[in-house]
């Protein structure tokens, strides 16, 4: 009789377990979100082609090389979309003005101011860090001319 209860025991437990699998669907894979790839602001792209310009431009400046023509390009500083919008201000506008206008003087002065202009074109752009997306500046730092 107890292997009659066992056995009866076993088939119910057994039932149950099998009742409850089949209630509870196996639990679908999780969809993960779609990655998506950093694209850079028009801006951001900008700063890096000015940042690696003015590179070779410091490079020129100690060895006393000829300086190849200003970039045009760098006038996009003044209407380039930026990751965030609202970081275009009036202090930003203004400190894009000095930018280029220190960068021209740096292409269009005499070989012993150029040094001079092209540290305050420097300048410039580490003191508008300073106010908004600092991680760059000691990268920056490092195109000052001593």
């Amino acid at each position: 009789m107890f292997k009659f209860i066992m056995h009866k025991s076993f088939f119910i437990v057994l039932s149950i377990l099998l009742l409850a699998a089949c209630n509870n669907p196996l639990k679908e894979d999780k969809v993960e979100p779609e990655m998506k790839m950093y694209q850079p602001s028009e801006m951001a792209l900008l700063m890096r082609q000015m940042y690696e310009f003015n590179k070779l431009t410091k490079a020129q400046i100690i060895n006393r090389e000829t300086l190849s023509a200003f970039p045009e390009e760098f006038v996009k500083i003044h209407n380039a979309i930026m990751t965030d919008p609202d970081e275009r201000d009036s202090e930003f506008d203004s400190l894009a003005v000095q930018f280029v206008k220190f960068q021209k003087a740096t292409y269009t002065t005499k070989s012993d101011s150029t040094a001079y202009y092209f540290n305050q074109s420097v300048n410039s752009c580490i003191a508008c860090h300073q106010t908004r997306c600092t991680g760059p500046i000691p990268k920056i730092k490092k195109l000052i001319i001593n």
